[in-house]
């Protein structure tokens, strides 16, 4: 997860968009928007309206951007409306949300004055979450992790990095804990399965293997947690070519609450055959390595295995290869970078 707010900012620089006579690119942030030619000037003070926001479809109305918006359900409403901000490719060049002059200092949190929601996922379509279990504080959740765009210049120029393909999916954790075997989703223990007897899909990845590799780091001292991604047709609008429920890829391994480096993640999940995230790009860290590797062909499957419209990357997740404390995070320096491709693919609220 990550923060998701309207908030003011100052426009850096607004340059002629290199494709269409009529359109300036506005870069605050790291954010890029593409809006009418001559409309804003650098240094002026704008609201930023961040893709997967969501504004009631009134206010929409008023500030002119219904029609650019998509369909999604809004907080305590029933039906569709066009309420959720969202990307596009302008004549090539991307576009992330939209912009709106504002009479306010930089920094104003205005989420509550345009009933600014955040957008959530539906719920897997499959079953299948079973029943929730006891909840166990040694059963950490995974880390909360920021837009890179947002904080880029929280990870310095040159730092030993990994890229790894961000999956279209559902968090899934599977751990030994004092011995016992937990899994679950990304907030909640989940138990194997529901009243009727039916599994639930967050225990698939307990593998005979799976359990092999957690004994193996855990050599029965270690609380071991493996987390990943559970995807295909029935998770999620991509399916990698999975149908049903069926894939699953490991992206980190916490052992007594911290992170493994990415050596040892790769060196016990090649020895119990245990899947990993793919990873795109190894090495020193730049904005321009992760401007051409966020968006591109998917790694997961191949092209032509793949049942759905959308073919491309979610996006990247930047993660420094030694462990590394962030002050500006205030926390695990670890960033996302979602494709603008796929913002525009993304369906609505459903599947």
């Amino acid at each position: 997860m990550s923060t998701l707010k309207i908030e003011t900012v100052m426009i850096e620089s607004v340059d002629p968009h290199p494709n269409a006579d009529r359109l300036d690119v506005i870069t605050i942030g790291g954010y890029k928007i593409c809006d009418r030619k001559g409309k804003y000037a650098a240094g002026d003070i704008v609201a930023y309206f961040p893709p997967d926001i969501l504004i009631p479809s009134d206010i929409a109305t008023q500030l002119g951007v219904a029609q650019y918006l998509k369909a999604a359900i809004y907080p305590g409403e029933s039906k569709k409306s066009n309420c959720r901000v969202g990307a596009i490719r302008l004549r090539g060049v991307p576009s992330f949300g939209f912009i709106l002059k504002v009479n306010e200092p930089v920094g104003k949190d205005l989420t509550e004055r345009f009933h600014g929601a955040k957008f959530e996922p539906p719920e897997p379509m499959g079953n299948i979450t079973g029943l929730r279990a006891k909840d166990d504080i040694r059963f950490h959740t995974y880390t909360n992790i920021e837009n890179w765009r947002k904080y880029k210049n929280a990870m310095p120029n040159g730092l030993p990095v990994r890229i790894t393909e961000k999956i279209h999916g559902t968090n899934s954790r599977v751990g030994l804990i004092a011995g016992e075997y937990m899994c679950g989703s990304h907030k909640t223990a989940l138990k194997p399965e529901d009243n009727t007897g039916r599994p639930s899909m967050y225990w698939m990845p307990l593998t005979s293997d799976m359990k092999s590799m957690l004994s193996c780091i855990s050599e029965g001292r270690y609380n071991v947690i493996v987390f990943g991604e559970i995807f295909g047709s029935k998770i999620q609008f991509m399916d990698y070519g999975i149908t049903g429920c069926g894939g699953y890829r490991v992206f980190d391994i916490s052992v007594g609450g911290e992170y493994l480096p990415w050596e040892q993640v790769v060196y016990y999940c090649n020895r119990f055959c245990i899947p990993l995230v793919p990873l795109v790009y190894k090495g020193a860290y730049s904005p321009d390595i992760v401007e051409q590797l966020v968006d591109g062909p998917t790694m997961v499957a191949p092209l032509d295995q793949i049942r759905c419209d959308f073919k491309g990357r979610e996006g990247v997740v930047i993660t420094p290869l030694k462990e590394t404390y962030s002050l500006e995070l205030n926390g695990r320096l670890i960033l996302k970078a979602v494709s603008v491709d796929y913002l525009a693919s993304r369906r609505s609220d459903s599947h």
